[in-house]
């Protein structure tokens, strides 16, 4: 090839490249918030009708925008305006600030520009936060647990007890999914120590979080659905920490490492799990000494001393 058509071709393949990494940042990346997931209907309402002007409405309630209220207990907002209905919420390891942020940025700017003029969507970042707004009443029922509604991220790190990681995994997530769903907020939060090979130990460290329109059961069987994924995710398997969120619930653990939650004192470290204690056992061959007969040689003294006393008292007579 000639030099003068290499000349041509460089800026064409560098604008290709540069087009393709603006792509590529745009759909990973956004204003600090990775977004991992949404779906947005392809029914669309048409601007400047109410509909669009009751999601308009509906999504500056959930943000809070322009309200000094505190973010207490994660944030978990619900309204309905005109025949729109909607929630917002944060994940409970989001602090105050990251919280504000992320719903901010997903209600401002990412669902206008992904879900431009949806009638229904949904969005959950790996970041901390989900949004959810509807044509028609979801409250009370978690949304589907399809792989591709969900969100899951994981360490790329394996755990050096595979199996007695994954026990531990599935005892201490199950029990904080049955507790969500019984707490008023929807909300677990537990620890776990257990032995590994060679006899050292770790701590795991989980959570469980729902929306908290989801009734118990409804909780419940959301969350152990998430911890079915950790086990067929080939991803999450055998890895030392993992999150699974949906736009209904999550769960996270993490090994070694505890989970800070707003607001809420340190999780104490478990007691280590106890070492067994070594049976005792006989020698193959003896047997226990037996307790001395101490009743049999008291009475066979006492009745010496009376074999005694008799001879004495027949010499005397």
């Amino acid at each position: 090839m000639h030099h003068s058509a290499r000349r041509l071709l460089l800026p064409l393949v560098a604008v290709a490249v540069a087009s393709l990494l603006a792509a590529t940042a745009t759909a990973a990346y956004h204003g600090g918030v990775t977004v991992t997931h949404e779906t947005c209907s392809t029914t669309k309402w048409n601007y400047g009708s109410p509909y669009g002007n009751n999601v308009g409405e509906l999504l500056s309630t959930l943000s809070g925008a322009g309200s000094a209220a505190p973010v207490d207990n994660w944030w978990f907002r619900t309204a309905t305006v005109g025949s729109v209905s909607g929630l917002a919420m944060c994940f409970a390891d989001s602090d105050a600030t990251w919280c504000r942020k992320c719903l901010t940025f997903l209600i401002s700017k990412y669902l206008p520009y992904k879900c431009d003029h949806s009638r229904n969507a949904s969005v959950v970042t790996s970041g901390g936060c989900v949004v959810r707004y509807a044509d028609a009443p979801f409250f009370g029922s978690a949304s589907g647990v399809d792989s591709d509604e969900l969100v899951v991220v994981s360490s790329t790190h394996p755990t050096y007890d595979a199996a007695a990681m994954r026990e531990a995994r599935r005892a201490l997530l199950s029990q904080l999914a049955e507790t969500a769903g019984e707490e008023a907020l929807r909300f677990a939060t537990g620890s776990q120590g257990y032995m590994v090979r060679h006899g050292g130990s770790q701590v795991m460290y989980g959570m469980a979080q729902c929306t908290r329109d989801l009734p118990a059961s409804e909780c419940t069987a959301c969350l152990l659905d998430l911890l079915a994924v950790m086990y067929k995710d080939v991803s999450v398997t055998n890895n030392t920490e993992a999150s699974v969120m949906g736009f209904s619930c999550y769960l996270t653990y993490q090994i070694d490492d505890p989970i800070y939650i707003d607001r809420m004192a340190p999780p104490l470290s478990p007691a280590p799990a106890p070492l067994p204690v070594p049976a005792v056992t006989t020698p193959t061959g003896s047997s226990s000494a037996a307790p001395p007969p101490v009743a049999k040689m008291t009475t066979v003294l006492i009745a010496a001393l009376a074999a005694v006393t008799l001879l004495v008292s027949a010499i005397a007579v």
